[in-house]
């Protein structure tokens, strides 16, 4: 009894990482909206029934898709902080991580930039981190008191338009750097920062971390 169990489970598993990896390899061309069940099952290899064992509709498996990629770096974010202190150093290289990933697989950053509508509903692992980044900056005075809500928007929609530049224009990892160099910067000086010193912030980050490392 055992042994079939285990069995079910690992087809189980099998038909579950199936359904994600046809998901994501749909949602590089397309947004989950023009992507049907049909669609998903059949690229996938799996009868239509099974898909219904693991998802409600496809929407929620477009979900775990874009989630376990925003995990890794979520996991990237964290390691490569985890011995800086500075807020102002904390932020930026956190926007760079997601620069990173757009620059060194472009097919994973469409589909994570495809499920982005989450951030608005602070679901997003950057609104996490950036969230708490921005308070302590704000409580030890580094940044500016009146950034709290702005600037979490400014973050956020600095990476979002930065990435979907770097990958609707194929830029690389040097155009990148430039690129995000500049808006990041600008971000920077909306927290309070002088150009100079948040420019050489931005620009230390974005080269350990676009290309690879600080990570």
């Amino acid at each position: 009894m055992s042994q079939a169990m285990s069995a079910r489970e690992a087809n189980s598993l099998r038909i579950r990482a199936a359904l994600v990896t046809a998901c994501g390899d749909l949602l590089v061309d397309k947004p989950i909206d023009a992507v049907t069940i049909n669609n998903i099952v059949e690229k996938a290899g799996v009868a239509k029934g099974s898909f219904y064992n693991h998802f409600p509709d496809k929407e929620a498996l477009a979900a775990a898709v874009s989630e376990a990629i925003l995990s890794e770096v979520e996991t990237a974010i964290r390691e490569g902080n985890e011995n800086v202190t500075d807020p102002a150093y904390r932020i930026v290289r956190g926007m760079c991580s997601y620069v990173q990933l757009a620059v060194s697989d472009p097919r994973r950053a469409i589909i994570m930039a495809r499920g982005f509508q989450s951030v608005f509903a602070g679901e997003h692992p950057l609104d996490r981190t950036a969230r708490v980044d921005i308070a302590d900056g704000i409580r030890s005075g580094r940044l500016e008191q009146r950034c709290e809500d702005a600037g979490l928007i400014q973050v956020m929609g600095a990476v979002f338009f930065t990435n979907l530049k770097i990958l609707e224009q194929s830029l690389s990892a040097e155009e990148a750097i430039e690129l995000c160099t500049k808006v990041f910067t600008l971000v920077l000086c909306g927290f309070g920062l002088q150009e100079e010193e948040a420019h050489r912030i931005v620009s230390d980050s974005a080269r350990d971390i676009v290309t690879g490392r600080g990570l």
